[in-house]
């Protein structure tokens, strides 16, 4: 807006505010094992986390139990937007995210609606293979659609 505006205070602040933003989904949220955030167990047993309090973090959703890694996934990543990129920018954490989350997916009750969060993840760095899968697809979240997945595929790398 600040650009369209042509305010240069409006364009600075809202770039330090999407910086910071940024900064902290990628120290809270992307769980990292070794990084000293969270405690080694929770960090091997997580990728992400479901929600960071003040105080604490879980691996469940208000709506999901921490076995739905899918659902965690995808509330992570929605909506798929240009940011997404900046938000997953680190590969290979997003390579170990999708396997980690990856045997969730062919569990029993899993809808195409979510998978197609972690394939548009996959289409980071297996962009072919993502495609492939995102094509598949029988249904899409409210907050996504084929549309959206096949521009996102298509504008990686």
């Amino acid at each position: 807006m600040g650009l369209a505006y042509r305010d240069t205070n409006l364009t600075d602040a809202a770039s330090l505010l999407a910086a910071l933003e940024i900064q902290a989904i990628q120290k809270w949220w992307h769980v990292h094992q070794g990084d000293n955030i969270y405690e080694d167990v929770f960090a091997s047993e997580n990728k992400i986390t479901g929600i960071v309090w003040s105080n604490k973090r879980d691996s469940g959703l208000w709506f999901a139990s921490a076995e739905s890694k899918e659902i965690r996934v995808g509330i992570q990543v929605m909506p798929i937007s240009p940011i997404t990129e900046v938000l997953f920018s680190n590969a290979s954490y997003v390579k170990e995210l999708v396997e980690w989350t990856a045997p969730a997916l062919s569990k029993e009750g899993v809808t195409d609606a979510w998978r197609g969060f972690t394939y548009a993840l996959e289409g980071i760095y297996n962009k072919a293979e993502a495609f492939q899968k995102i094509k598949n697809l029988g249904g899409f979240d409210d907050g996504n659609s084929l549309t959206n997945l096949l521009w996102w595929i298509h504008s990686r790398g």
